[in-house]
């Protein structure tokens, strides 16, 4: 007979259980369940950096559920001034039904009501389970958000966006992990998003070596985008170079730095990209489509009350927003 699952905070020498929980799941989600071939998923135990950083900084947000001394379930969230933001919520598919998932997202939620949260905020997969599930916490759809995929080569083919002559005074360059320029990204969250998330960016930065644009004028930093290269690493799994997050005070300064990574990343023959585009981005959104870029997957954004620019925005994934 099975014990009773029990629930305690997750700790560092857990991730590669967290690591093998999230895959499996994942699997059952995109091949078993959507009919995606089995390469679309690796099982692996190997940590997420991104899940470490979490860990670290928001310790009391990481939960795992036990059954039989094994973790079957896990929950991780992260809180940013006044918003909430759940990471990760999974559980392994032999365990539905058990209303863990539940209990996971009730203590993850909690602990961020204890931080001040105020925002509860997620991207959700296409599972109407998980759907139905956050809406009972509170939070609703407010736009899709599409998994894009396509040559990096295409981007430096993305329209020209015609800028006010005030624009046109700016230069693009690479951003260097400083104090200075933390502060700086910082300032332009706090207008895109609304909050600041400074250990973040050191995060992308310093542990990951993630690359990082930036677009500056007389008046400072107006636009940033994050890519992963081949020489990078990446707290993802898979070939493609990831571009994100990507903050701009205007949104076509989104599509200059686009331009600007496909010509970095276009001279690496067969070289490919992937990132998540808000519905509302639509300036992007059919840019890329129009340059023969394809959706690969369809999520969904959902909070419990509005926040941010996404019209301007994108995410770096589904972890860290």
């Amino acid at each position: 007979m099975s014990n009773a699952v029990t629930y305690r905070l997750a700790r560092e020498d857990d991730l590669s259980a967290m690591r093998l929980i999230q895959s499996k799941a994942l699997y059952d989600l995109v091949v078993t369940r959507s009919g995606r071939p089995p390469s679309a998923i690796t099982i692996t135990d190997e940590p997420s950096s991104e899940m470490g950083h979490l860990l670290r900084t928001d310790p009391k947000l990481a939960w795992l559920a036990i059954e039989d001394g094994l973790p079957i379930g896990l929950s991780v969230g992260f809180v940013r001034d006044e918003l909430w933001f759940l990471a990760d919520l999974f559980v392994l598919p032999e365990a539905h039904g058990k209303g863990i998932g539940s209990e996971l997202l009730r203590r993850c939620s909690a602990a961020g009501d204890a931080r001040g949260a105020r925002i509860r905020a997620v991207a959700s997969s296409h599972d109407l389970g998980a759907q139905t599930l956050y809406i009972s916490a509170g939070m609703v759809p407010r736009f899709p958000l599409y998994g894009i995929e396509g040559a990096a080569r295409a981007l430096a083919e993305l329209p020209k966006t015609r800028l006010s002559a005030k624009e046109a005074i700016n230069s693009i360059g690479p951003i260097r992990p400083s104090r200075a320029w933390i502060r700086k990204l910082g300032d332009l969250d706090a207008t895109i998003w609304g909050r600041r998330r400074d250990g973040d960016h050191r995060f992308w930065l310093d542990e990951c070596g993630l690359h990082c644009l930036a677009i500056t004028d007389p008046s400072g930093l107006v636009a940033y985008a994050y890519y992963s290269s081949f020489a990078s690493k990446p707290p993802w799994d898979g070939e493609l170079c990831r571009i994100g997050p990507v903050a701009a005070k205007t949104a076509g300064r989104q599509l200059s730095l686009l331009r600007a990574i496909g010509e970095l990343l276009g001279s690496h023959a067969g070289a490919r990209v992937e990132f998540r585009v808000p519905g509302v981005n639509m300036m992007v959104l059919s840019a890329l489509l129009g340059a023969g870029f394809r959706i690969d997957h369809i999520g969904h954004f959902m909070t419990s009350r509005s926040f941010g620019r996404f019209d301007r925005y994108l995410p770096s994934g589904g972890t860290l927003l």
